[in-house]
């Protein structure tokens, strides 16, 4: 599990200061690049290699608002490799300061390589 804390910013919020849906995913997205750089892939390294991730689904769960200047931590787990052994899928659950879970987004993802026009397998050094 891998753990990152953040702040609700005034462009993450509706007119009700209601996080919104796409500021989850944002969020998703973010401490999935710090994930990767930390485990030596970065932006740069993954365009070198010509590989990106393309997300194939996205599920998105709330149970309790999030709302604007509120403090929240984002626990991000890796749950699968599905039996291709191809196509991963990561959680994002979302906790207030108070620990109460406030949301979950599930994401699938596929490591795509560009040389060579394919899906490829993830590195083992990211899924564990």
């Amino acid at each position: 599990m891998f753990r990152r804390n953040y702040k609700v910013k005034g462009e993450d919020v509706d007119d009700y200061m209601v996080m919104q849906d796409f500021a989850y995913q944002a969020y998703i997205s973010s401490i999935l690049d710090t994930f990767l750089f930390e485990k030596g892939y970065s932006k740069r390294k993954l365009e070198t290699l010509k590989i990106g991730l393309q997300k194939c689904g996205e599920e998105l769960v709330h149970r309790k608002h999030l709302m604007f200047t509120q403090n929240f931590g984002i626990n991000l787990e890796f749950l699968e490799v599905a039996d291709d052994k191809q196509k991963m899928s990561i959680r994002g659950r979302f906790f207030n300061t108070q620990n109460e879970l406030c949301a979950m987004a599930i994401t699938h993802l596929y490591w795509f390589d560009y040389n060579h026009k394919e899906i490829v397998k993830p590195p083992k050094e990211v899924i564990g």
